[in-house]
């Protein structure tokens, strides 16, 4: 199932396993995903639940757990409640509803709150939250960001405030669409990321993907990928390796390390990372200056 999680989502699982770490639990429960959520994805909260904040959280999490416990090593594999599993399933069953084939911290978020018996739930329902409401509000913020992957055939009836937005008038044709990858994409969306990634005088250079060190700040605010700033241990956690993939910055594809070329070799430009599929096609051919030969 983990290999169905967004970036922001498998993030979270980090914060979760962090948090059950600092608290001294040798389990990772509900509300250590929820603390991992709020830690992570600010904005979603923000807008789905705007009274609900971390700190707040954490306490009630703490005032649970008792005094404070000693921290359980990071070389320690910390197992998931079954509460925990269920929660992650139910995550899977709302991606499912959607026809995603990715899950993302709003499925997380709709996860915690199916079974009232959560301690994510009992927390969360403190905050007016339930479970249709949330849903509502989730699949509302969903519709008003729009996507960038037409995820399944039937996308554009699920989210067909997404297909408008682009449609020039009532009764216009779709978008255009193209097909990278195996997957659909909208033109004008492939075309804004190759606009911003070619208005730069970057050199791409071909490379092997490698895990890379990564610091996060304890109060979970910041990630860096400058190592300096470990130095100071109390406001910031040096993980090895602990940055585990890149997506192409126009197609999402995933680059992590790996002996298959398509995943394990990539373009990089010192900062964004581009599949070899996306370079020849749109970096290196110069795809949108000549006529779109290859919609689907």
């Amino acid at each position: 199932m983990f290999e169905r999680f967004t970036e922001k989502a498998r993030r979270v699982i980090f914060f979760a396993r962090y948090e059950a770490s600092s608290l001294g639990t040798p389990y990772i429960d509900t509300q250590h995903w929820l603390l991992g959520l709020l830690r992570e994805d600010k904005s979603l909260i923000r807008q789905v639940l705007p009274n609900l904040d971390y700190e707040s959280a954490r306490q009630d999490m703490a005032e649970r757990v008792g005094p404070k416990q000693a921290n359980v090593p990071t070389s320690v594999d910390l197992p998931l409640a079954e509460d925990a599993e269920n929660a992650l399933k139910y995550a899977m069953e709302e991606a499912d509803r959607l026809n995603s084939k990715h899950i993302d911290t709003g499925h997380l978020l709709l996860g915690l709150l199916h079974n009232s018996d959560f301690e994510s739930a009992k927390f969360l329902s403190r905050f007016g939250a339930n479970l249709g409401s949330l849903r509502k509000r989730v699949e509302a913020l969903r519709l008003r960001t729009g996507l960038t992957e037409l995820e399944s055939p039937s996308a554009r009836t699920v989210f067909p405030a997404y297909v408008r937005r682009f449609a020039q008038a009532p009764g216009s044709p779709p978008p255009d669409i193209i097909e990278i990858h195996g997957k659909k994409w909208f033109t004008e969306i492939i075309q804004q990321a190759v606009t911003r990634l070619t208005s730069d005088a970057w050199l791409w250079e071909r490379k092997l993907w490698q895990p890379r060190d990564v610091v996060y700040e304890k109060n979970g605010k910041r990630l860096s990928f400058d190592l300096t700033l470990a130095q100071d241990t109390e406001k910031f956690l040096l993980v090895k390796n602990g940055w585990k993939k890149d997506n192409c910055a126009i197609c999402r594809w995933e680059l992590f390390e790996s002996n298959d070329p398509a995943h394990g070799t990539g373009f990089t430009n010192g900062r964004d990372w581009i599949c070899e599929e996306c370079h020849t096609r749109f970096i290196a051919n110069d795809f949108f200056a000549s006529p779109y030969s290859d919609f689907t």
